[in-house]
């Protein structure tokens, strides 16, 4: 929130595609769908992006044999994560 109150004038608050959606499918016209589509797909990149920076460094620090995995915590499934991220996304 403290970001959208900050920054929402200046971008519109799309700092995610979650809220990029709402927007867009809110009907106040705030944002066309052309837009959205734009908004998503550069969000969607940045992250990939973002990733692999990520990767590179942890690749090339001095824990470059430890291995960093992107996966639920032990005792959680791929379903238990996926339906926590929509969950609390939606909140």
């Amino acid at each position: 929130m403290c970001m959208i109150y900050s920054l929402g004038n200046v971008s519109g608050g799309h700092f995610n595609p979650a809220v990029t959606l709402a927007v867009v499918t809110s009907g106040r016209g705030k944002c066309s769908r052309r837009d959205g589509i734009a908004y998503t797909a550069v969000q969607l990149f940045a992250g990939f992006v973002a990733g692999l920076v990520t990767k590179l460094f942890h690749s090339a620090g001095p824990d470059s044999e430890t291995k960093h995995l992107l996966q639920p915590g032990e005792g959680h499934s791929f379903i238990d994560a996926g339906l926590a991220e929509f969950f609390f996304t939606a909140v």
